[in-house]
């Protein structure tokens, strides 16, 4: 139960401090970064699915292939 109390403690004043110190700024900088982080993911989100699609493709195809030759 002490130690509980003490990380409570210990909480409510690392969230003061950051306040204190400028915490705000330091969000709005990270959400900008995320932001463009985010960015940066959905272009090589979008290579990977067109990439995989294509090998999908690509081996339906191969398939299709297979069993019109053993017909």
């Amino acid at each position: 139960m002490k130690n509980f109390l003490l990380g409570i403690v210990i909480g409510i004043l690392l969230i003061i401090l950051f306040i204190y110190f400028g915490g705000g700024r330091v969000l709005k900088s990270m959400g900008g970064k995320t932001i463009e982080v985010g960015e940066r993911v959905e272009v090589y989100e979008k290579k990977l699915k067109e990439a995989t699609q294509d090998l999908i493709k690509k081996k339906k195809e191969r398939i299709e292939k297979e069993i019109k030759k053993k017909k």
